[in-house]
């Protein structure tokens, strides 16, 4: 199975071209199931659902303190495409979730775009998430998306059972694809952020630095039979001649893996 997160950038910048360099990079990953954040718009959703050709699809648009915070995002929304029947959907804060029938196994998607500016807000609705997800039932779960914030932060940590928050905790753990793939096949973390290479920050000022904050974990399914991880990769950081940038001012990860049952 195949699986992908992508924020594509809810940006006039580079557009119209620079839709169908999302859309072609979304073709190009061939994945059972992919996630998406900033996706501007339900008709924007519509353009993309079409040009990628998924039968199975959701788009949900931000509701509550997402819109509260920052009322421009009132029509953006996080949406799922999937070659697999979705058939669970429901949004809760910062938050898409679906179950994808996968080979007669049910497969718990999580696409989560956590807010940038609060590390209380993040850590509220990470732990809201996780409560959430806990209630309904799968085979094999995903937490995957824009988390925007690194690995150290606690918000990571309390998903993969490092420390807890606001007492509550994570059992069992879930576990970080990137690193999985730089132990076991050799791949070397990246920055998706990446604020030296990506053309949107070329020429500004910067006090900042680059960060990995788009992750795909997987939770510990004991004793079902794991997963095993056969590729993984970043992508989306070809430059376009005609616009000038990359698809998106983020880079997407992919996972490829080899579900048991298959």
């Amino acid at each position: 199975m195949k699986i992908a997160t992508y924020n594509i950038w809810n940006s006039d910048t580079g557009m119209p071209e620079r839709e169908q360099q999302i859309i072609d990079e979304i073709n190009s990953l061939d994945a059972d199931i992919v996630v998406l954040q900033e996706v501007r718009n339900e008709a924007f959703n519509q353009r993309l659902q079409k040009g990628t050709n998924y039968i199975n699809y959701c788009f949900a648009p931000h509701e509550g303190r997402v819109v509260e915070v920052e009322p421009w995002r009132k029509n953006e929304g996080l949406a799922v495409y999937s070659k697999h029947p979705i058939t669970y959907t429901k949004y809760t804060e910062y938050a898409l979730i679906v179950v994808v029938e996968h080979m007669g196994s049910s497969i718990l998607v999580v696409n989560v775009h956590l807010p940038w500016a609060s590390v209380i807000a993040q850590e509220d609705c990470i732990v809201s998430i996780v409560e959430e997800i806990s209630t309904i039932p799968a085979d094999y779960r995903f937490i995957l998306g824009d988390f925007n914030c690194s690995e150290k932060t606690s918000v990571q940590q309390f998903i993969k059972g490092e420390r807890s928050l606001n007492r509550k905790e994570v059992t069992p753990y879930w576990t970080d694809l990137a690193l999985v793939a730089e132990e076991h096949l050799g791949i070397k973390t990246e920055m998706t952020l990446d604020l030296i290479n990506n053309p949107r920050w070329k020429g500004k000022p910067l006090t900042d630095n680059s960060t990995r904050v788009d992750c795909i974990f997987i939770h510990d399914c004991f004793p079902k039979p794991y997963p095993a991880l056969k590729a993984f990769r970043y992508f989306g950081k070809e430059v376009s001649v005609k616009t000038g940038f990359c698809p998106s001012d983020h880079y997407g990860v992919f996972a490829d893996l080899q579900m048991p049952y298959e």
